[in-house]
C-alpha cells in the first residue's frame, strides 16, 4: 500500500471519528427525558375522555421544563412496548427520567398492568401477552442517573375485570394498582393509593392531573413536597375519598423539576441579558393569540427581559380590564360639569380601598364576637390587576354563628387572589357553644387555597367556602360523623370589589340579614337629608344606612359624608 493510499484511509477514519462524536452531541447533552401515554379510546370497553388530554398537557407542561418529551396517544400493545424500550435507551444517559401514564391500569396476582387501547383481556393470563408491566417501565426510568419518576393517574374503576376469567380461584384481579418497592432512585407516583380508585373527574383534566398541573412549574418546590401538595389539593377535592400516594425513597440531595428563582438569576456584575432568546421566542408565538392573561403573567415570569415584555404587559392589563367590566359595571356617577369628580367615583365603584376606618370597624365586630383577630393587610398592589376572583377579596361575616346561631361564630378574611386563583387569608372562629362538635378556645389559621368553580377548601380545618351571589357560603363535615354537615352565610363587611345590590338574593331574609355584619350599637343622629353627620366613618356609615339604600352607595355615602 502506498503512502497515498495511507494517508487517506487515515484522513476518512478520522472524519469518521468526529461526524460520530458530533452526531452523539444531543444525546449526551439531553439530561432531562420523558415519555408521555395516554390511553382513551378503548376499543372493546367505554371510551376514557380525560386521559389525552391529561397527557397532551402533561407534555406541554414538561417541554417548558426543559424536557425532551416522547407524547404516545392511543396507543396498542406493540405501540407501547416500543415507545417503553426506546425510551429506556434515552433513560441511559439522563440525569432525570419520567413517564407519565393517563389510562386504565390493573392488578392481577400482585403484579401492575398498563392496559393499551387494543387489549381484551378475557383470562387474567393474557395480561401478559396483552399488557405493559409496570415493573418493565420502572427498570427503563431507573437508568436515568439522578431520578427516575413513574406517575400514573390509572386507578380508575377497570372494566375489564368483570367479564375476566380466573386461571387459578386464588389468583386476585384487585382494584386500583398494588404497592411497589422501586430501586433506590425511583419514586412511582399514584393517583390514588394500593388498593383504591381514582376519579376522571368532571373537568379537562382529572383532580390528579389537575393538581400536579398546578403544582409542577412552581419554581423552588422540591419533588417531595410537589407529591405532598397534589396530594392535599386531590383530597380536598374529592372530599377525601381519594388519596395520592407515592412509593420509593431519595437521598438527602434536593431535586427539583424547576429550579429556584434565586439559583436561575444570574450574577449582579454580569452583563444584563434574556436567558435563552430562543425559547422565549418559542413561548411568545405559543400564547401570543391567548385571551388567558395568567399565560402572559407566566411568560414575564420567565423572561422579563423579553423583547416581547411590554407587548405581554399591554395584553395582560387589556384581559384584565374586560374581565373587571364583565364582573362588575360601575355605579352610574351623578352629573357634574366636574370630570375628576366623575372618574374617582367611577374607580371607587370598581376597587375600595382598604383604610384604618375599615379595620377599626373589622375589629369592633371581632371584639362583640370574641374572635382572635390576626394582623394583616390588605394591599392594592397584591390584587392589582383585578381578575375574576377578585370579588372573594374582603372581609366576610355573620351577626349569628353557624348552624343558624346554634354553633360559633365564624369570620373570612381573603387577603388577596393571584391571577392563578389563589387566594390567601385567614379563617377565624369563635368560642365553642354546647352545640359545637370540637371544644377548642376561640383561634384562627391562615390559608393559601386555589378557587376553583368559585369554591375553595380549607385543609385541616376542614371547611369548604362557595361564593354564589355575593354570599359566601360555608360548609363543614363532623369527622366523628360524616353524614353531619353545618352550614354558616357570610356577607362583606368590607369588600375589595363591591357587587351591585342585585347581585345579592332578594329573599326577606337576606335583607334583612345583608348589613349585619357592620351593626354597631350607638346612639349617634343621622345629619339632615343630603348629608351624613359624624365624625368617624363609623358614625356616618349608620346615618347612611338609614339613608341610602344599596351596599355600594352606603359605603360611598359613609366615606364622604355625602348623599
Amino acid at each position: 500500500m502506498g503512502p497515498g493510499n495511507l494517508l487517506m484511509r487515515f484522513f476518512g477514519a478520522a472524519v469518521f471519528l468526529v461526524t460520530s462524536l458530533l452526531s452523539a452531541q444531543p444525546a449526551l447533552a439531553q439530561a432531562r427525558v420523558a415519555l408521555v401515554i395516554g390511553n382513551g379510546a378503548y376499543e372493546k370497553v367505554p371510551e376514557l375522555p380525560n386521559p389525552t388530554r391529561d397527557a397532551a398537557d402533561i407534555g406541554r407542561a414538561l417541554e417548558r421544563l426543559d424536557f425532551k418529551v416522547t407524547q404516545v396517544k392511543n396507543a396498542t400493545a406493540q405501540e407501547m412496548r416500543k415507545a417503553v424500550v426506546e425510551f429506556g435507551r434515552s433513560a441511559e444517559m439522563s440525569d432525570i427520567a419520567v413517564v407519565f401514564y393517563a389510562g386504565h391500569g390493573m392488578e392481577v396476582g400482585g403484579e401492575n398492568w398498563l392496559i393499551p387501547i387494543s387489549a381484551e383481556l378475557r383470562s387474567d393470563t393474557d395480561a401478559e401477552s396483552e399488557a405493559i408491566s409496570l415493573r418493565s417501565v420502572s427498570l427503563q426510568v431507573s437508568k436515568a442517573r439522578k431520578l427516575g419518576l413513574v406517575i400514573l393517574d390509572a386507578c380508575r374503576n377497570n372494566p375489564f375485570a368483570a367479564k375476566m376469567k380466573r386461571s387459578l380461584s386464588t389468583r386476585a384481579v384487585a382494584r386500583g394498582l398494588a404497592p411497589m418497592e422501586p430501586s433506590d432512585n425511583v419514586l412511582i407516583a399514584y393517583a390514588a393509593r394500593d388498593g383504591t380508585t381514582a376519579s376522571d373527574g368532571d373537568g379537562r383534566n382529572s383532580p390528579f392531573t389537575t393538581s400536579l398541573l398546578r403544582h409542577i412549574e412552581t419554581p423552588g418546590l422540591e419533588i417531595s413536597f410537589l407529591f405532598r401538595r397534589v396530594r392535599d389539593d386531590v383530597m380536598a377535592a374529592t372530599r377525601r375519598e381519594q388519596q395520592p400516594f407515592v412509593y420509593g425513597s431519595l437521598s438527602k440531595e434536593e431535586i427539583y423539576l424547576k429550579a429556584p428563582a434565586v439559583a436561575a438569576q444570574a450574577p449582579a456584575a454580569s452583563a444584563p441579558a434574556p436567558a435563552a432568546p430562543a425559547e422565549d421566542e418559542k413561548f411568545w408565538q405559543a400564547v401570543r393569540t391567548s385571551t388567558v392573561a395568567a399565560l402572559f403573567e407566566e411568560f414575564l415570569a420567565r423572561y422579563p427581559r423579553s423583547d416581547h415584555a411590554a407587548e405581554a404587559r399591554q395584553r395582560i392589563k387589556d384581559l384584565k380590564a374586560s374581565e373587571v367590566a364583565a364582573l362588575s359595571s360601575p355605579a352610574a356617577a351623578p352629573k357634574s360639569d366636574a370630570s375628576g369628580r366623575q372618574e374617582a367615583d367611577a374607580k371607587r365603584a370598581v376597587r375600595n380601598p382598604f383604610t384604618p376606618d375599615d379595620n377599626k370597624k373589622i375589629s369592633v365586630i371581632a371584639a362583640a364576637q370574641h374572635l382572635e383577630l390576626p394582623s394583616f393587610t390588605i394591599s392594592s398592589d397584591q390584587n392589582d390587576p383585578l381578575n375574576a376572583n377578585s370579588r372573594f377579596v374582603g372581609v366576610w361575616s355573620n351577626k349569628r354563628g353557624w348552624t343558624n346561631g346554634k354553633g360559633r361564630y365564624a369570620m373570612l378574611i381573603v387577603t388577596e387572589v393571584s391571577a392563578t386563583g389563589l387566594a390567601k387569608g385567614y379563617y377565624l372562629w369563635g368560642p365553642p357553644t354546647k352545640q359545637s362538635w370540637a371544644k377548642d378556645v376561640a383561634g384562627y389559621k391562615s390559608f393559601a387555597e386555589f378557587i376553583a368553580n368559585d369554591k375553595f377548601s380549607i385543609i385541616g380545618t376542614p371547611v369548604t367556602a362557595k361564593l354564589d351571589k355575593n354570599v359566601l357560603a360555608l360548609t363543614s363535615v363532623n369527622k366523628e360523623n360524616p353524614s353531619e354537615t353545618a352550614n354558616i352565610e357570610l356577607r362583606p363587611v368590607w369588600q375589595l370589589v363591591p357587587v351591585p345590590e342585585d347581585a345579592e338574593p332578594p329573599t326577606k331574609r337576606d335583607k334583612t340579614s345583608r348589613a349585619h355584619a357592620v351593626k354597631i350599637e350607638s346612639a349617634a343622629e343621622p345629619g339632615p337629608p343630603g348629608h351624613a353627620g359624624g365624625a368617624s366613618m363609623e358614625e356616618r356609615y349608620r346615618a347612611c344606612r338609614k339613608l341610602v339604600k344599596g351596599f355600594a352607595q352606603r359605603d360611598a355615602c359613609a366615606r364622604n359624608g355625602t348623599i
